[in-house]
C-alpha cells in the first residue's frame, strides 16, 4: 500500500502517522491537499539533493499546511547558505542537522542514534525535531 492509499484510508481526527517515505518527489505529488498535516523536506548540502529537495518543498506547500525544512549533514554556514539557497520558497521552519559522528555511527552499527550519544548536538537536533513534530515544544 502507498503512503498516500494509506493516509487516505485515515478515518477522524487525531491520528498520528510518521512515515520515512522514498527520496524524491513521487509521494508528495501524489499527496493530495489535506491528507497530510506537516511534511518535512530533508535536503543535504548536495547539487542533486538540494534540486530534489527545492522541488518536493514547492509541492508540499501546496499540499500541507505546514512544512519543516531539515538541512541534513550541515558542516558550516555555507552549507546551511547553499541548503537554503537552494530550496527557496522561505521556509518558516527549519531544523539544521550538523554532520554527526555519533548518527553515522549508529547507522552504521544498525542502532538509533539516540543510544549512541543522547547529547550529541546532531542527535539532539533530532529530539528537537520529532519534540515539534508531536507538539511538545512551540517552533522556534
Amino acid at each position: 500500500m502507498s503512503a498516500e492509499q494509506l493516509l487516505g484510508e485515515l478515518e477522524g481526527e487525531q491520528q498520528v502517522v510518521v512515515g520515512d517515505l522514498e527520496a524524491g518527489v513521487g509521494t508528495v505529488v501524489r499527496l493530495q491537499p489535506g491528507q497530510a498535516d506537516v511534511i518535512v523536506v530533508v535536503a543535504q548540502p548536495t547539487a542533486k539533493s538540494i534540486e530534489v529537495a527545492r522541488r518536493a518543498f514547492a509541492l508540499a506547500v501546496e499540499r500541507a499546511p505546514r512544512v519543516v525544512l531539515v538541512a541534513n549533514r550541515v558542516r558550516d554556514e555555507g552549507d546551511l547558505e547553499v541548503i537554503l539557497a537552494g530550496v527557496g520558497g522561505d521556509p518558516e521552519e527549519v531544523v539544521v542537522v550538523c554532520d554527526e559522528p555519533a548518527i553515522a555511527l549508529a547507522d552504521r552499527d544498525g542502532r538509533a542514534a539516540i543510544d549512541v550519544d543522547a547529547d550529541a548536538p546532531g542527535v539532539r537536533a533530532l529530539i528537537d525535531l520529532a519534540d515539534r513534530l508531536t507538539g511538545i515544544a512551540a517552533p522556534a
